[in-house]
């Protein structure tokens, strides 16, 4: 026979989601998140003490990456538009923050 504590858990648990706090994956795109926008302003700032346009090509690559984190949360809460489409969005996102680190290392003043 059952104990009531194992019974209480077979009945209780699938109805009651006690681990409802924060994901861990979610925890880490909040921190990439903040950080990316941090940054964002962090280049921001230096692009207009300096005009150096690398800058300005630093800058909207963080941007874009704080998006691309708020894309993935939002396609995993909201839209959950399909695994294929969101892979798309987030591989063309991630190859567009390349291509511009990579312009910003080569670009001249």
């Amino acid at each position: 026979m059952l104990e009531f504590g194992a019974m209480h858990s077979f009945l209780i648990s699938p109805l009651v989601e006690i681990d409802g706090g924060f994901e861990t994956k979610e925890a880490l795109d909040i921190a990439i998140a903040t950080f990316a926008l941090i940054l964002l302003a962090v280049s921001l700032s230096a692009y207009r003490k300096t005009r150096m346009r690398r800058l300005l090509l630093v800058s909207a690559a963080f941007g874009l990456f704080a998006v691309d984190v708020l894309i993935r949360q939002l396609d995993d809460l909201v839209f959950n538009v399909g695994a294929q489409t969101s892979q798309i969005v987030v591989g063309a996102m991630e190859f567009v923050i390349l291509l511009l680190f990579f312009l910003a290392i080569v670009v001249r003043d």
